[in-house]
């Protein structure tokens, strides 16, 4: 029989789909924002897997994913237990805001970062009601779930991928080996499940930017460096016009991770209907590839093309169609092409592809040595 599984108002039942609500902010206008809850449960017992979307108001396909893969015939199948929430960010949502209006900052990172509480200083804003809303939810996140999706969208016209996050161990406490060891099997049981998963895989940056750029504090960030739990970002294409086919494979190869995790019967499903880029070599995230001036950009490469050092990436033009200064822009290392930014006028240093480079930075690592010394990164 499994175990039960509370969260706010939805308590899950054996065989069963059950609904909810889970109290997020309270706004000062009086009303508040609860989050949606569903847990699915099937009659055995097995893993609990959270499966989480709608942090960001623009991108759509995840709570699609979620409304196609959780049906009952699902649920007569499963072993374990899905808690699945599709809207993190109500109040994104409501406005199609990637950063909602009552906080500044980039909602997907705000989640708790396992670094020592500090006295607040008076002369600094304190916690946001997301970031003390996402800590509440971290801990039944942190008491039930085994594994965790976050599902997102990229940019227009871009490949189906996994971010695939580095994880970080600590040389400040316990045995610094054992703590290296423990890292390890956790990346490679990762490895596991994005391998099931099916798609392309995109690294995370190196260390020190990815705890710059507070990917630490994402959801999967915080799941898998403090939860220890294999999570995993996914980034399914267009946003507001969710891509039929994207879905159908971010669902299929969600049955696939189940199945991984001994939650589904049966085979693993192909991955049909999309590119999946295999390059031969770990590959990083990059936007390296930016405009030298203010000109005309005509892409020549395309989202999932490999692409060698010094190819051509895109033609440059005046506003005339003249070449502008040498005329292209060219690949700065061997990768693949993710996306591409939209239109064709740019101004200088803009971003004109989102690129997967050759990545050859471990997959392990430990925390920057002042981490958790003294609070900041």
């Amino acid at each position: 029989m499994s175990k039960e599984i509370r969260l706010g108002t939805a308590v899950s039942q054996p065989g069963t789909i059950q609904y909810g609500q889970w109290d997020g902010i309270v706004h000062p206008t009086g009303h508040s924002d609860w989050l949606p809850v569903i847990i699915a449960q099937g009659k055995q017992d097995g893993p609990c897997i959270w499966l989480t979307t709608g942090i960001h108001g623009p991108e759509h396909a995840g709570p699609a994913v979620l409304y196609q893969l959780i049906t009952q015939e699902l649920v007569d199948q499963l072993a374990g237990t899905i808690v699945a929430i599709p809207a993190l960010s109500p109040a994104g949502i409501r406005t199609k805001s990637y950063v909602p209006y009552h906080v500044d900052t980039n909602p997907n990172r705000l989640w708790p970062d396992g670094r020592p509480k500090k006295e607040p200083d008076p002369e600094k804003t304190g916690l946001s009601s997301v970031e003390e809303a996402f800590a509440r939810l971290f801990e039944p996140l942190l008491a039930t779930a085994d594994f965790l999706i976050d599902y997102h969208n990229a940019q227009i016209g871009s490949i189906s991928f996994v971010f695939r996050d580095r994880v970080l161990y600590r040389t400040d406490v316990g045995d610094t080996e054992a703590n290296k060891a423990e890292a390890e099997a956790l990346s490679a049981k990762m490895d596991g499940m994005i391998a099931a998963y099916g798609h392309s895989v995109v690294n995370e940056y190196a260390v020190d930017r990815y705890i710059k750029n507070d990917l630490h504090r994402s959801t999967s960030g915080a799941a898998l460096q403090l939860a220890r739990i294999p999570s995993m970002t996914l980034e399914l294409g267009t946003g507001l016009m969710p891509d039929p086919a994207i879905v159908n494979a971010s669902a299929a190869g969600t049955r696939n991770v189940l199945r991984w995790a001994g939650m589904l019967p049966g085979e693993i499903e192909p991955i049909t209907g999309i590119t999946v880029v295999q390059p031969g070599y770990q590959a990083r995230r990059t936007l390296q590839a930016k405009s030298p001036g203010a000109c005309v950009v005509l892409h020549v490469a395309q989202p999932g093309d490999v692409v060698q050092k010094g190819d051509v990436l895109a033609e440059l033009r005046d506003v005339w169609g003249r070449p502008f200064g040498e005329g292209v822009v060219r690949a700065e290392a061997d990768g693949f092409v993710v996306g591409r930014s939209h239109g064709i006028y740019f101004y200088p240093g803009q971003t004109l592809f989102t690129l997967a480079i050759r990545d050859d930075a471990p997959l392990v690592a430990p925390y920057p040595d002042d981490y958790f010394k003294t609070g900041e990164g």
